[in-house]
């Protein structure tokens, strides 16, 4: 599926996944709450609030709104438990496939990568590459390399102990294998080093980046208000 949005950015991809995520979550609460009782819940909860501040000094009277105001609340959580009944397994399934597609650049041919490996007990290592990979640099548990050739390859590495494998992709799609694998071994791990995807680019917000997930829950609160406006709901 993500060979067929290879021509759209990392953004617009969240945009479009946020939207009909957002869509589809308020029509199922919509639909599936009393929005007449929450709309009337709502208005009693704001004018015991209004009611709440004229008894700031009297500590009795304001405790006892604040009780009544606790349990109109209880009410707006119990209606809005129902919905995840029907959106919490397509949620899920989403929320994983964009961990797996949408959180790391590919390598492509060309780029320079590193790949690095978590020992349990010192040993030497030996890295054996496929045909077509070059060794940029190699420090001590990390391997920096390079492929001109577009595929699928395994990376061997041999120690004294132990003979693993390690998958890598070398692609010009939006696509990857899983970065790290562990192992029942001295060789504990193996980590592909890939440049995290940030979806708004050089944009900062207050210095902070935002990768997939960060993108994903902004655009989810701004569509959300909106669509909850444009759609009337409570």
């Amino acid at each position: 599926m993500i060979g067929l949005l290879d021509n759209i950015s990392y953004f617009w991809i969240i945009f479009i996944v946020s939207f009909l995520i957002v869509l589809l979550t308020t029509l199922v609460y919509k639909f599936v709450t009393d929005q007449r009782k929450l709309k009337r819940v709502k208005e009693d909860i704001k004018k015991l609030r209004e009611k709440q501040k004229k008894h700031v000094d009297n500590q009795k009277k304001f405790m006892a709104i604040q009780k009544e105001m606790m349990s109109k609340n209880s009410v707006l959580m119990k209606e809005s438990f129902k919905p995840m009944i029907f959106t919490l397994l397509p949620l899920l399934l989403v929320f994983g496939w964009m961990a797996a597609n949408l959180a790391f650049q590919p390598i492509m041919p060309g780029d320079v990568f590193r790949v690095t490996i978590d020992l349990e007990q010192p040993e030497a290592v030996e890295l054996q590459l496929p045909q077509g990979f070059e060794v940029i640099g190699h420090e001590n548990e990390s391997w920096s390399l390079r492929s001109n050739t577009e595929g699928k390859f395994q990376l061997v590495f041999v120690g004294e102990t132990f003979t693993e494998t390690k998958e890598v992709l070398i692609t010009t799609s939006k696509d990857y294998v899983n970065p790290v694998q562990t192992y029942d071994s001295n060789l504990r791990s193996v980590t592909i080093h890939h440049k995290e995807v940030k979806p708004l680019g050089d944009v900062s917000l207050f210095g902070w980046r935002p990768g997939w997930l960060g993108t994903y829950i902004l655009l989810s609160i701004i569509l959300s208000i909106l669509l909850r406006k444009l759609l009337r709901v409570n």
